[in-house]
This record gives structure tokens, sequence and C-alpha cells, in this order.
């Protein structure tokens, strides 16, 4: 297998017609046959890969060039999940033109060339997949939460989260990171849930108040700034399951390895992949 057709099948799988701005072959091989992934794989992890003798390294965290134009994606991705929820057009194309703006400061001063230029040094094949191992997670985690509200006429939060622990990886996400109520109690009825791991990056205050003045009751996401979790605490208006960010990242990015390994590749999952 190659490069390009192992980026394939994470398209095919995340139903994509093209590769994200997060996500890159920053090296191409070919006749690949043992891949050492993990969700942040940098200069040290390039050079073990060599040392150990495999084909490939495979990372989810993806900091490459091309993520100082990760603006655009956040803009398109956030704007069409805030319109599909219920925010107004006009309220969302606000809150975005900011927040494309931001991102694109953010990093414009990051070293996105560092491990790739690691890469290209050693002749390591090197693939970086964020958008579509997290929009896998994202339908993972949204199936189960249409299970328990099939199940139930008004789940609570703690419904959400026990059905959410079936999941492998949060069963087995290590302690201080399990997955958590941040806002709200158990009791809270969980109303329209919304899953927010998918989008280049998490969502701001003011879009998650905006996603609760359109309806939404409960948010679901891997992690939140602790600034956001006391806003949303004193805003008292709805409830936030965080289920751990190594965990969630797993979910899809496991799936993407499995589809590898069913085509003969060898995976060792290191680097934070549970």
């Amino acid at each position: 297998m190659n490069t390009q057709e192992m980026v394939q099948i994470a398209l095919d799988l995340a139903k994509l017609d093209e590769l994200p701005m997060d996500s890159a072959i920053s090296v191409e091989g070919e006749n690949i046959t043992s891949v050492l992934a993990g969700i942040d794989m940098g200069a040290a992890e390039l050079s073990l890969a060599r040392q150990l003798g495999y084909d490939c390294v495979a990372r989810h965290h993806n900091m490459v060039p091309r993520l100082g134009k990760l603006g655009d994606l956040v803009a398109h991705d956030h704007y069409e999940k805030m319109v599909k929820y219920g925010v107004p057009v006009n309220v969302a194309q606000k809150l975005l033109e900011h927040r494309k703006r931001a991102v694109e400061i953010m990093f414009h001063g990051s070293n996105l060339d560092g491990a790739p230029s690691v890469a290209r040094l050693l002749g390591m094949p090197y693939v970086g997949l964020h958008t579509p191992a997290d929009l896998l997670g994202e339908r993972a985690v949204e199936a189960k939460v249409a299970e328990v509200c099939s199940e139930k006429e008004n789940p609570t939060v703690q419904d959400v989260l026990d059905k959410l622990l079936t999941i492998r990886e949060y069963a087995q996400a290590p302690e201080g990171q399990k997955p958590a109520i941040w806002v709200g109690e158990p009791t809270s009825y969980a109303g329209k849930v919304i899953v927010e791991f998918a989008g280049g990056l998490a969502g701001e205050l003011d879009e998650l108040k905006a996603y609760i003045d359109a309806g939404v009751g409960t948010f679901i996401c891997m992690h939140m700034d602790g600034d956001i979790v006391k806003a949303l605490r004193e805003d008292n208006r709805c409830n936030v399951l965080v289920m751990g960010h190594m965990s969630s990242d797993s979910i899809g990015f496991n799936q993407i390895l499995d589809a590898w390994e069913a085509k003969g590749v060898k995976v060792t999952r290191v680097g934070g992949l549970i």
C-alpha cells in the first residue's frame, strides 16, 4: 500500500471528497507494510520509527505549513454546524468572520514545518489525519446519543454519559482523564445534544452561547478551557460533557488504523492512542 491509498481509505471512511486543510501527506511512500501511529508523532517518533524499521509514521495532530490557512476550514465547518443546529445565518456569519482571522493569527508564528522537515531528511513517509478522524469519532458518539434518545423520552446527562462509556476508548481512558460532567448535574435533562469534535478547533464561548440561544441543551466535547467552563456554569442554561482529548481522538483514528490493518498493514499504536 502507498500513502495515497492509505489517505484515500481515511477519506472514504469519513465521506470526504478531498483532504482537509488540517491533514496532509508530508512525505509520500510506496510499499508500506508497517506503520508507527499515534496522536502526537514528531521528530523523536520519526527517528524511532526509522531505528525500529517501520515504513511510515502516521499522526492525528498534524502541524504542517498549510495550517497557516486553517481559519478557512474552521470558519466553514463551524458555520455549517451552527446553521444546522438553528443559529441564524447572520449570527453565525458574524461570529465566524472574527474566528477565521483569530485562527490565522494564532498559527502565524508557529513552526509548522518542524517535524515534516525531519521526515524529509530521514526519507520517512509521514501522514497526518485530523478532520477525517474527528468526523469518524463525532459520528460514533452521535450514534450513541441517538441510541439513548430512542430508549428514553427525556434522557438525563448521566444517561448520556453512561451510554458513551460503552465505547471502548472511553471505558479505558486513564485515571484523571475519564469522561465527566463539567457543567450541569447528573440528573439534568440533556435536551438537544450537540457533539463538538470536528471543525479543526473547539468552539469559543460566543459560539456556544449562540447554540444555547438556538436551543442546544448539552455539549459533548473533547476538551474545554477552564474559563469557558466557568462562564457556562454561571450562565446556568446548558450541560457539558467533557470526554477527554486523547480518548476522543483515538475513536476515529483507530477506525482508520483498523481499516489499514484489514488491508494487511501492520500498525503499532503509541503516542497517546488508546
